[in-house]
């Protein structure tokens, strides 16, 4: 059991560790960095609690044997521990389907309705290419799945041309990155096991990075300074009313994540990081999805030469 009992261990040290190691002040110097560390760090949890539960599935007649060689009696009983393991990667799997089944449901019906109060209230302006609705309250948001942004008449009277048009520019780097994919992700990793820290706080941090990297997607347009003050004019303007849209959460709003220290980063880049830098994020990134496999196939030569019997494996 020594390979199973190390992924469990390796899982579990990396969903509490690495919210504490991985996030930083460096992540807002590099949002695309952040993402994919945090990300693979959450994928190798999953994968090293499948291999666990797969390592348990695929050697029961070597444990057998190995408790047979030490008790020196045949057995046919399967110890609790290893039929718990058989049935982790069954168990995760299924609640991963179940829950991302369930919001996949829920957001196309969301979308559903949300397009059907567009229809109504709202109005396709071509020189935009937006939706506009006739709503007091100043915001902008982008629809996944539909590939259309939403502004509210109050946005138009609170934001000059260039503001608007830097706004604009953020929620089409959102469509074109794809971002609500990262995000949908994240919830579905955090509703399905809301119990690591790593999961929670990869949630957080994905909908807060999205937004630098579609902030730095505006600013390679030439619209930093113009987005920070529409961000600024946008957070001062809004109210506490919410749009009359059902209380549905379908899109990436501008507005979305820490205004304050978007605006601050906007106006006062910080930094890029160093080359050592980018490389050992990209290293730690690698590593910490390689390293569940390494662990299983280590093992797994060296016990393919070895007649005795394979504890090292089971």
């Amino acid at each position: 059991m020594t390979v199973t009992l190390g992924l469990l261990g390796y899982a579990a040290a990396v969903a509490v560790l690495a919210p504490r190691l991985l996030t930083g002040t460096w992540m807002y110097r590099s949002p695309r960095l952040g993402l994919a560390a945090l990300h693979a760090a959450g994928l190798s949890v999953l994968t090293s609690v499948l291999l666990a539960g797969i390592t348990c599935v695929a050697t029961p007649g070597r444990i057998q044997a190995c408790l047979a060689a030490l008790t020196g009696h045949p057995t046919a009983v399967m110890p609790p521990a290893v039929i718990a393991g058989m049935a982790v990667p069954f168990l995760l799997l299924a609640r991963l389907a179940y829950v991302a089944a369930r919001q996949t449901r829920r957001h196309r019906i969301d979308r559903g309705r949300h397009g059907e109060i567009l229809s109504l209230l709202g109005r396709h302006d071509p020189e935009l290419g937006a939706t506009v609705i006739e709503a007091e309250e100043p915001t902008a948001y982008c629809v996944p799945g539909t590939g259309r942004i939403v502004i509210t008449s109050g946005t138009l009277r609170v934001l000059s041309p260039a503001h608007l048009d830097a706004v604009l520019a953020h929620e089409r780097a959102h469509l074109a990155g794809r971002h609500h994919l990262l995000v949908g992700w994240a919830t579905i990793l955090a509703t399905a096991f809301p119990q690591p820290p790593l999961f929670r706080e990869l949630r957080t941090m994905t909908a807060e990075l999205v937004e630098l990297l579609a902030d730095d997607a505006a600013a390679r347009s030439a619209h930093r300074n113009g987005l920070a003050d529409a961000l600024g004019a946008l957070a001062v303007a809004r109210s506490t009313d919410r749009i009359a849209t059902g209380g549905l959460e379908l899109g990436l709003a501008v507005t979305g994540g820490r205004v304050l220290a978007r605006v601050q980063r906007l106006l006062d880049p910080p930094p890029p990081l160093s080359m050592a830098g980018r490389v050992g994020g990209a290293g730690a990134a690698v590593s910490v999805i390689a390293l569940p496999a390494l662990l299983v196939g280590i093992p797994a030569v060296l016990a393919a030469g070895l007649a005795a019997c394979p504890l090292i494996f089971g």
